[in-house]
C-alpha cells in the first residue's frame, strides 16, 4: 500500500465503484464520524438530485449495499482498517434524526401504555440507531426480532427488578 492512508484507499475505492455504475460527478471528502457508532470517518459524497435517488435507493438500502461493497474493497487494498460509513448528500445524518425522534417516541408510549412497541422493518445501521438511542433509558430495553428483510425492533417495559 506504500504512504496511503486508509482513508485515501477508501476515497479511491469508492470514486471508482461511483464511476463503475456512470456516476463519474460525485465530490468525496472526509468528516469526523458519528459519536456512538464506532466509526472513525464518514466518506461525505455529494451528488446531483438523480443520482442521489439511485445510490440511496428505498430506506437507504442501495447505499447500505454501496458502503459494504466499498468497506470490502477497500479491506482487500488495506492491511489497516477504521471504522467509516459512506453517507450520500447527509442522507444518513437526516434519518439518524428521525430514528432517534421514532425511538423515542416510541419509548414514550411503552412507559405510557406498559406495552411493547413493534417498529417497522429496518437496515441493521437504523436498528443499530434505535438500540444506542434508547440505552440510555433505563424505563424501556429493546431487542431485535425476525430474519432479514423484516428483521425489526420491539421496545419494550424495562423488566422490574425484584
Amino acid at each position: 500500500m506504500g504512504e496511503k492512508n486508509f482513508q485515501s484507499v477508501v476515497m479511491e475505492t469508492l470514486e471508482d465503484v461511483l464511476a463503475k455504475i456512470g456516476v463519474e460527478d460525485a465530490n468525496i471528502s472526509i468528516r469526523s464520524g458519528r459519536s456512538g457508532l464506532n466509526e472513525a470517518f464518514i466518506c461525505a459524497v455529494s451528488v446531483n438530485r438523480d443520482d442521489s435517488k439511485l445510490l440511496i435507493g428505498q430506506h437507504g438500502a442501495t447505499l447500505s449495499a454501496l458502503q459494504h461493497l466499498t468497506q470490502v474493497l477497500a479491506k482487500q487494498k488495506s492491511s489497516e482498517y477504521e471504522g467509516f460509513s459512506v453517507d450520500i448528500n447527509e442522507y444518513w445524518k437526516g434519518k439518524q434524526s428521525l430514528l432517534e425522534r421514532d425511538a423515542e417516541e416510541a419509548a414514550h408510549k411503552v412507559i405510557a401504555s406498559g406495552r411493547p412497541v413493534h417498529l417497522r422493518p429496518m437496515l441493521s445501521y437504523e436498528r443499530k440507531i434505535i438500540h444506542l438511542t434508547l440505552s440510555k433509558n433505563d424505563k424501556v430495553e429493546t431487542e431485535s426480532l425476525g430474519k432479514g428483510e423484516e428483521r425489526k425492533v420491539v421496545v419494550k417495559p424495562a423488566a422490574l427488578l425484584s
